[in-house]
């Protein structure tokens, strides 16, 4: 079996009567998305949650590219002030 990359972390495991496999530190307090493939390999995957009323971001290519662009931007220093916008903080917005 290729390894692709991968290091054995544990030479054998069993799940135990409920099907859990204790991964041990390497794997503690992640998140991860569970693949299968037709051999039966199984691939966790590290995630990270993300909050559903930030979602629309990551699925927007454009959105996500143009944070990514303001946040290197940031890092760069080019940033300009553009004053305090307090003025605006009471206006009603129309949705």
């Amino acid at each position: 079996m290729d390894n692709q990359g991968f290091q054995v972390v544990k030479d054998l495991v069993q799940p135990d009567g409920r099907g859990r496999i204790s991964l041990g530190m390497p794997a503690s307090g992640k998140s991860y998305r569970v693949l299968i493939n037709d051999e039966g390999q199984i691939l966790l995957d590290p995630v990270v949650p993300v909050p559903e009323r930030e979602l629309w971001l990551w699925n927007n290519p454009d959105a996500i590219s143009s944070v990514r662009k303001g946040m290197q931007q940031v890092v760069q220093g080019e940033v300009h002030d553009q004053g305090s916008f307090a003025q605006y903080a009471d206006l009603e917005v129309e949705d």
